[in-house]
């Protein structure tokens, strides 16, 4: 398992505090995840609508590729959205499980030997925000990524936590 604390640990930061793990996909049950945390200066409506605009992912997120809505023309995801996208290679079809404009947005998806579970919570202010993002997953694609690279999840959950920085304080300019 890949993440800042254990695995088992719940009382650790992240490990279920601010992030709704879904049964099965928790840190403790996962075959890989990650959690990553930072503070960007903008305030969070500014964040998520970065977040849900899936028609800017691959101009601000290096290892997205070929994001695709189901729903033609919106170009933003919402309550119950279905899309796909490849991140770093592995394709995922994803649905949006969890959603609370300005907060937090989550979904499920599924990939060629992988179930993941991926979520974002946004809180803060006018003057900043705190972003906690959780990744886990399950299947041989995950302990694929894990074996030659423990830390493999959490670098790239923390570059696309750098490009979901890098975006929205570009746009405060």
């Amino acid at each position: 398992m890949v993440g800042s604390v254990g695995g088992d640990d719940r009382a650790a930061p992240g490990a279920g505090h601010a992030l709704r793990w879904p049964a099965g996909l928790s840190p403790g049950c996962a075959d890989v995840w990650a959690v990553s945390e930072l503070a960007i200066g903008a305030a969070p409506a500014a964040v998520f609508s970065c977040l849900v605009t899936v028609g800017r992912w691959e101009r601000d997120f290096a290892a997205i590729r070929n994001v695709r809505v189901a729903a033609p023309g919106r170009g933003r995801l919402g309550p119950d959205s279905v899309f796909e996208f490849e991140i770093d290679g592995l394709r995922l079809c994803a649905h949006v499980v969890g959603f609370r404009a300005g907060h937090r947005l989550a979904w499920s998806g599924q990939g060629i030997d992988i179930s993941a579970y991926h979520e974002w919570a946004v809180s803060g202010g006018p003057g900043g925000s705190r972003v906690l993002a959780g990744f886990a997953g399950r299947g041989a694609a995950a302990v694929a990524l894990r074996e030659p690279d423990p830390h493999a999840a959490r670098r790239t959950l923390d570059r696309w936590a750098a490009g979901l920085k890098a975006a929205t304080e570009r746009g405060r300019r």
